[in-house]
């Protein structure tokens, strides 16, 4: 996969807009390499967003370069044993980590919080007043919807493997067996038919990664999220007391359940990547889910 920065820097400076107004700018620049290699960049792209300003555009630098990879410290790296990166764990902006990867697909799913089950005022006035209810067809929930629409797809595809997980909110699925990097047609076209989150797609294809969370969302866990971005610098030990306590809430809870296997065994390497995510997520202990 295409690995991500790990050294991140800022270039500042000062420059003006097309109406003459004075702007403080704070740009960032990565690197795979070097802390280096990540100012060069930084200082090259404060250079090209002055240069833009001067000739009349607009400060607005999502129209003219591409998204900004994912600003996440790197916890570990997952490499085969040929030494190929297979995937890479980072901490997202609220303090989870998380498992980025393009060695197969990931479709995150979600449900919609259970509803009060209709009907049930009407039947409870239907004993007051003693009037007879005839029971209505059992309707699918939407979680069961979703996993009939799972095995309706590993039915239809049975060269590929299909893993079903519960989460929190909903499903996730990993797919392996198949040549469906992010953001081509193949994998939309897979994550589609699943209903994958659409903004989850959408950062697939961006970053060009599959991301599944690993550890929970500390909200979930009785903590707050973590508030100091990446790279902490100077506030380090502020982000080393929240991992502390996060961990310490975290502990109690797990990511996802598994709930299914269908199709080919994975490769060794895609067992690799999964026995890591499953391993972290704790997939198969017996904790509630956050």
């Amino acid at each position: 996969m295409r690995p991500i920065p790990r050294f991140w820097a800022t270039a500042e400076g000062e420059a003006s807009d097309s109406r003459g107004r004075a702007l403080a700018l704070r740009i960032w620049g990565w690197s795979t390499t070097s802390a280096a290699d990540a100012a060069q960049v930084a200082a090259q792209r404060l250079t090209d967003v002055r240069a833009r300003l001067a000739s009349g555009a607009e400060l607005q630098p999502w129209k003219y370069y591409p998204r900004m990879p994912l600003r996440e410290e790197t916890l570990a790296e997952i490499t085969g044993a040929d030494g190929r990166l297979l995937a890479v764990v980072t901490r997202n902006r609220y303090g989870a980590e998380v498992l980025n990867t393009d060695l197969f697909l990931i479709a995150d799913i979600d449900l919609p919080e259970p509803a009060r089950a209709p009907g049930a005022g009407g039947r409870l006035l239907s004993r007051l007043f003693g009037r007879r209810q005839e029971p209505s067809a059992a309707v699918p929930t939407p979680e069961q919807e979703a996993l009939e629409r799972v095995a309706r797809f590993a039915a239809a595809r049975p060269d590929l493997g299909v893993q079903t997980y519960r989460t929190a909110a909903g499903l996730r699925v990993l797919v392996t067996g198949g040549d469906l990097p992010p953001g081509t047609p193949a994998s939309e076209g897979v994550l589609g038919q699943l209903q994958s989150d659409p903004v989850y797609q959408l950062l697939c294809a961006t970053h060009q990664t599959y991301r599944a969370r690993l550890t929970p969302k500390p909200w979930r866990c009785g903590h707050r999220a973590l508030s100091v971005s990446w790279p902490y610098e100077e506030r380090s030990g502020e982000a080393a007391q929240w991992q502390a306590r996060y961990e310490e809430r975290s502990a109690q809870f797990a990511t996802v359940r598994r709930l299914s296997v269908a199709g080919p065994p994975p490769t060794d390497e895609e067992a690799q990547v999964i026995a890591w995510h499953d391993r972290v997520a704790r997939a198969t202990e017996d904790l509630p889910l956050a």
